[in-house]
């Protein structure tokens, strides 16, 4: 253990304080911080910068939303403006900011909420579909691989096309996609908050839904949801062009 390790103890986790007094610390850090070893420490630390605020260091962590998971900043010498900021990306043997996985998707409490959520506004109950829910996989498998969130997959697809695969074939069809959010309770009520993910969850003209939640904690986003909602086109396997296909996105904030 070095000096300066030894002088720092205890560290705060977060955007913190660690007001430490003496003039001697500030110099050893900066001798040793070009040569500091971030994978030795194994802690998620990526990036470790002089900033002049705890601030600052907020900043950079949100600028680089994609891969920091939070940041820990401490001032070595309350007599100089000077902090040190370590951005984190949650990984490591010993992560500052550990992965907390999601709660596990309950179907039938999402059956229940969004019907009871329909009836409230005036609209008919949906019913949950294997086959749209198997898109909604997919699809949420696809973004969690690549760590990213969209409605195009990375082989090109739209969610109609992943619909149309799984052997369903639409008079109608929207897609919820969102990143972030830990539970169904939470990301249930960001599509309600967002105008346009709640216009889908309340289509007067959908009959029935699909709904998936994947879990990877080794990227930026860790839970990437999926939804679809739609009706089928009884007459046979045909798409009505006419009808329109939306969807939207939403981000855990």
């Amino acid at each position: 253990m070095t000096l300066l390790e030894k002088l720092m103890r205890p560290r705060i986790i977060g955007f913190g304080t660690l007001a430490i007094t003496s003039l001697a610390i500030a110099s050893f850090w900066q001798a040793d911080a070009a040569s500091s070893n971030l994978e030795q420490r194994d802690d998620g630390t990526y990036l470790e910068t002089v900033v002049k605020s705890f601030e600052e260091c907020s900043q950079l962590c949100e600028a680089d939303k994609g891969t920091c998971r939070g940041a820990q900043s401490e001032q070595p010498d309350i007599t100089k403006p000077l902090i040190i900021c370590r951005l984190n990306n949650g990984f490591g043997a010993n992560p500052l900011f550990p992965s907390v996985p999601p709660t596990p998707l309950d179907v039938n409490i999402a059956v229940a909420d969004l019907n009871t959520y329909r009836r409230a506004n005036g609209l008919k109950p949906v019913s949950l579909n294997a086959k749209l829910s198997k898109a909604s996989q997919v699809h949420a498998e696809d973004l969690a691989k690549h760590g990213i969130i969209s409605h195009t997959g990375t082989d090109g697809s739209g969610h109609g096309d992943r619909v149309q695969r799984q052997g369903y074939y639409f008079s109608i069809a929207a897609e919820n996609v969102a990143t972030g959010q830990k539970s169904w309770e939470k990301v249930f009520k960001a599509w309600q908050d967002s105008p346009g993910h709640n216009e889908n969850l309340l289509r007067a003209d959908v009959t029935e839904f699909g709904i998936a939640l994947v879990y990877e904690p080794k990227t930026a986003y860790q839970t990437y949801w999926a939804m679809v909602v739609a009706a089928p086109f009884e007459d046979g396997p045909q798409m009505n062009y006419s009808a329109p296909i939306s969807q939207n996105i939403a981000k855990s904030h």
